[in-house]
């Protein structure tokens, strides 16, 4: 195998179980063989990264508990290397005004993301299991600072109607909701300023995802693992299909690949 120094894994569906209850917290929903194997990818100086759409603040425990110090959070628009924040993609205020206007015109409910908080308006998209720090916001209140994303439902149906020249994308990260963000907000972007901060090159670097979401992040490193259980798209990409997560996925990957020794 080349010589892989970072491997960035996806969360929901690739190190967490979905079919496990969402109430679990997420480190009672990752299998014991996947910790093992993130705490010796570290052992054999292969830097383990979290690569997330959620935002930061809810991942910190989780990376803790993991021994992870690198997190990727928003899609890509907020990296943390070594517990430094590296980079921040925000979405401006004013495209932000526009963004949030339009949905209300369609209708569509929303919650307001930025590294540390999620905000709703009362009446607005409520997720009472949603692991990240809460804040209701009035009517009259200024929009919060440094707002990386919008999280929205989502369903086959859904047209967000954002017009191809828009400067924001709405990308499916689980079965029924969406993040909106700026298009240049990808994984892949913070991949690159990862790798950047080590001095590596993307054929130094694997990836681990799931969802449709990780299509960037498989563009960006030299080595793209699919789920067993991830979106047969996804497999499409992929230069190694390994097990479900239920299954050890994680595990036997880093042993078939020879990242770990059994």
């Amino acid at each position: 195998m080349k010589n892989f120094r970072v491997a960035f894994f996806d969360i929901d569906g690739t190190l967490v179980d979905n079919q496990l209850p969402h109430t679990l917290p997420f480190g009672e929903r990752i299998p014991s063989s996947a910790k093992l194997a993130l705490r010796k990818l570290k052992e054999n100086q292969i830097e383990p990264v979290i690569a997330s759409g959620r935002n930061h603040q809810t991942l910190t425990a989780l990376a803790e508990e993991l021994g992870v110090d690198s997190i990727i959070s928003s899609n890509g628009n907020c990296v943390h290397y070594q517990g430094k924040i590296i980079h921040q993609n925000s979405i401006p205020n004013d495209l932000l005004k526009k963004l949030i206007a339009h949905l209300e015109q369609e209708e569509i409910a929303y919650l307001i993301e930025t590294a540390d908080l999620i905000y709703s308006y009362e009446g607005e998209l409520q997720n009472e299991n949603h692991p990240s720090k809460k804040a209701l916001l009035r009517q009259s209140d200024p929009l919060p600072e440094n707002v990386l994303q919008l999280i929205v439902g989502w369903n086959e149906r859904t047209d967000f109607k954002l017009g191809i020249d828009s400067p924001l994308i709405a990308e499916k990260v689980a079965p029924v909701a969406a993040n909106i963000h700026l298009k240049t907000g990808t994984k892949a972007e913070g991949i690159h300023k990862i790798c950047a901060e080590m001095a590596i090159t993307a054929d130094q670097a694997l990836a681990f995802g799931d969802e449709e979401n990780d299509f960037t992040m498989f563009e960006a490193v030299g080595f793209p693992v699919a789920m067993g259980n991830a979106a047969p798209t996804l497999k499409e990409k992929a230069a190694h299909v390994t097990a479900p997560v239920s299954d050890d996925g994680i595990w036997k990957a880093c042993v078939e690949l020879g990242l770990i020794a059994e």
